[in-house]
């Protein structure tokens, strides 16, 4: 893609979040994950306090994330449910301890849930983004609970729950018009009430009821959701696929979540959701610099 086709892109295809525009441009804003929980696929039970998950945050904010994504339920597969006042529990504290923070560093707070009482909660106490990896399908009262806190948005494409996702899932006919369709679908609940489109992210769900071909289409095709004019997310840290694809079975996965990220990235995509931010924020600062020397 040309640059001045990318600067296009990431003009279309801004974020206003509570009145911080992220636009992707030059490159896409690192999204750090600070999961507050013992069972994450990744990371569970290593932030799993509220100071540790505070001294993590403030770690990822130092490597240079501007988004910090805080979870309090695991949605690996078969992973166990969380009641909404445990996972308050788990979550708020964290935000409430963030929110001091925000007078001198530059960055946002997002409650990965999908659950409209926690997000209700987090947005009271200072979060700016409520991101559903549900896209609002398993709380009816989450989109309303979205355009009555004003939050920014990210709705997650994802068939099935967590504990079905990846079990005995009907094939797609067409992923990628599938999954754009199914997030626009979600996206036009919220805007007839009345939310900005511009403060509504789209995440393809990378590994969310998909078998390898279909996470690897829908990666390959970042631009059939930049398409929409909607802000759009990738998340694909550590993630599965990586194992999956031939090669890189043995992998660690860190390398591959990095070549992921400069590969949405070159498309024009607005957010990478990662674990490791040192490693993508050092990776995007590359792509910046490549970026200025060709204008």
């Amino acid at each position: 893609m040309a640059f001045a086709d990318y600067l296009k892109n990431c003009q279309a295809n801004a974020w206003n979040v509570c009145g911080t525009v992220i636009s992707g441009n030059p490159v896409p804003a690192v999204m750090g994950i600070v999961n507050v929980t013992p069972d994450s696929f990744f990371d569970g039970g290593t932030h799993n306090t509220l100071d540790a998950a505070f001294q993590h945050a403030q770690k990822l904010l130092d490597e240079g994330a501007t988004i910090i994504d805080i979870g309090g339920e695991s949605s690996r597969p078969g992973a166990a449910h969380v009641s909404a006042a445990e996972e308050i529990d788990r979550v708020v504290p964290l935000v409430k301890k963030l929110v001091p923070l925000l007078s001198t560093r530059n960055f946002t707070i997002s409650i990965d849930t999908v659950k409209s009482e926690v997000a209700r909660e987090s947005m009271k106490a200072g979060a700016h983004i409520i991101n559903d990896i549900s896209a609002l399908e398993f709380d009816p009262a989450m989109a309303k609970t979205i355009a009555e806190t004003h939050a920014a948005s990210v709705l997650n494409h994802m068939r099935g729950n967590f504990g079905t996702m990846q079990q005995d899932f009907k094939p797609y006919s067409d992923v990628v018009k599938e999954v754009r369709e199914s997030l626009l679908h979600s996206a036009q609940k919220l805007i007839d009430l009345g939310v900005d489109p511009k403060t509504i992210c789209l995440d393809p769900g990378i590994g969310f009821g998909k078998d390898l071909q279909n996470n690897l289409d829908l990666i390959a095709n970042v631009e059939a959701f930049l398409e929409t004019g909607f802000p759009v997310l990738y998340g694909m840290s550590r993630k599965s696929y990586i194992g999956k694809t031939p090669g890189l079975e043995k992998s660690d996965r860190l390398i591959p979540t990095v070549v992921s990220g400069i590969f949405t990235a070159l498309a024009g995509t607005t957010v990478i959701r990662v674990h490791d931010v040192k490693e993508a924020v050092e990776s995007m600062l590359l792509l910046k610099a490549f970026r200025h020397a060709s204008l």
